[in-house]
C-alpha cells in the first residue's frame, strides 16, 4: 500500500547555470521592445493615423502574447516519471484494472512519400508499448485510401499477434521490428531466457 501512495513523478531543477543566458536574452529582448514601443508611440503617422492605431494595438498584443510565453521559461523545470509505480498503484492484485485506455491515431495520405513499411513499424511499436494489450488501441487513417497499404496493414495485423507478446515477454526495444533487427548489438545481453533465441528467429 505504501509502495502504491509514492509520486509518480518528482520536479527536477534546470541548474542556473543552463537558465541565466536566455533569462539575460529574455530581458534584452524586453529593453528592446521598451525601445521600440516608445519609437512607435512618440512618432504616429499623421497622414494614416487609423493605420497607425490598428498597427500599434496588434504590436502592443503580439508583445504582451510574447512576454505571456516568457514565464514559463524564466522558471523551467523538468519532470522526472516513475513508469514502474503505474503497476503498484492502478494494477494492485483482486482489484480491476484502473489503467485508462489509451488511443493511438496514425495519419497517412500518400504511400509513394510515406511507405507502408514505415506505417506497418510504427503501429508495431504502438502495439508493443508496456501497457495492458486490452487497453492500447491504435487507429490508421489513410487519405489516399491506398489498397497497398490496407494489404500492408492486414499483413501487420497477423504479425502483430506474435510480435506484442514477444515484446512484452522480453521487453525488446525499440519495438519497431525494421529498427530493432538493424540494430547492430548483442542481442542476447541481459537475455537470460533459453527461449528466446529461438522466439527471436521466428519473428524475423
Amino acid at each position: 500500500i505504501a509502495e502504491a501512495r509514492q509520486p509518480m513523478w518528482r520536479k527536477v531543477p534546470v541548474p542556473s547555470r543552463l537558465v541565466n543566458p536566455y533569462r539575460i536574452v529574455i530581458v534584452l529582448r524586453l529593453v528592446i521592445l521598451c525601445f521600440f514601443f516608445r519609437f512607435r508611440i512618440l512618432n504616429p503617422a499623421k497622414d494614416a493615423y487609423a493605420l497607425w492605431l490598428i498597427s500599434i494595438i496588434c504590436e502592443i498584443w503580439f508583445a504582451l502574447s510574447w512576454i505571456l510565453d516568457q514565464f514559463p521559461k524564466w522558471f523551467p523545470i523538468n519532470r522526472e516519471t516513475y513508469l514502474d509505480r503505474l503497476t503498484a498503484r492502478y494494477e494492485q492484485e483482486g482489484e480491476p484494472d484502473r489503467l485508462a485506455a489509451v488511443d493511438v491515431f496514425v495519419s497517412t495520405v500518400d504511400p509513394s512519400k510515406e511507405p507502408p513499411l514505415i506505417t506497418a513499424n510504427t503501429v508495431l511499436s504502438i502495439l508493443g508499448v508496456d501497457y495492458p494489450v486490452q487497453k492500447v488501441s491504435c487507429y490508421v487513417s489513410d487519405d489516399g485510401a491506398s489498397m497497398l497499404l490496407f494489404d500492408t496493414l492486414s499483413e501487420t495485423a497477423e504479425f502483430a499477434r506474435r510480435w506484442v507478446p514477444f515484446c512484452k515477454k522480453f521487453s525488446i526495444e525499440p519495438r519497431a521490428p525494421e529498427f530493432y533487427f538493424s540494430q547492430k548489438i548483442d542481442y542476447l545481453k541481459d537475455k537470460v531466457q533459453p527461449t528466446f533465441v529461438k522466439e527471436r528467429r521466428a519473428m524475423k
